[in-house]
């Protein structure tokens, strides 16, 4: 959350940077908005891909990926929800949900942390958890009964909402300049 906290915070100080830039330089007050939409939309898009991971490490019991923003970690004891997803280039991730934050690592994982993972998955499905069907094909576990094929992932709505905001920015910006 601190990682977020402190993206979110350096997004604002941009906007408002390019703003009273723009503002100083154009006496517009479309144009500044416009700027202002257009680049927390751009920057918040970057937050969208932040927690796509690389290197997984295992530290005690989280795991420890590379993401654009900083190490980010996820408890592999604490796991409250799991997703299966395919990049458009073909790539296979598993995003993992403890009850504070949530990564994303490609398939196939390192052998160094696939034991850990095949055993925090395991214990989420003990606990209840609705561990998808792909991804207990791919860590050879038994099939969770009622379990969605995927996952279930807000990740589509976030990502119109962005791409809303930065086409409200771009259009914004056309009317001001016109």
């Amino acid at each position: 959350m601190v990682r977020y906290g402190i993206a979110a915070g350096l997004t604002l100080v941009v906007a408002v940077t390019v703003a009273f830039l723009v503002s100083a330089s154009t006496q517009s007050h479309l144009t500044t908005i416009a700027l202002i939409v257009t680049t927390i939309g751009l920057l918040a898009i970057s937050l969208l891909i932040g927690n796509l991971g690389w290197h997984p490490r295992l530290n005690g019991p989280y795991l420890d990926v590379a993401t654009l923003i900083g190490r980010q970690s996820v408890d592999l004891a604490r796991l409250t929800a799991t997703r299966w997803e395919r990049s458009r280039g073909g790539a296979i991730w598993i995003r993992l949900h403890d009850d504070i934050t949530d990564v994303s690592i490609q398939i196939p994982v390192p052998y160094q942390v696939r034991p850990a993972i095949t055993q925090a998955l395991s214990d989420a499905i003990t606990r209840g958890v609705q561990v998808p069907r792909r991804i207990t094909n791919l860590f050879n576990l038994p099939p969770v009964p009622g379990a969605p094929r995927n996952g279930g992932s807000n990740l589509a709505v976030l990502a119109g909402v962005l791409v809303g905001i930065l086409v409200f920015g771009v259009v914004f910006g056309l009317i001001a300049s016109s």
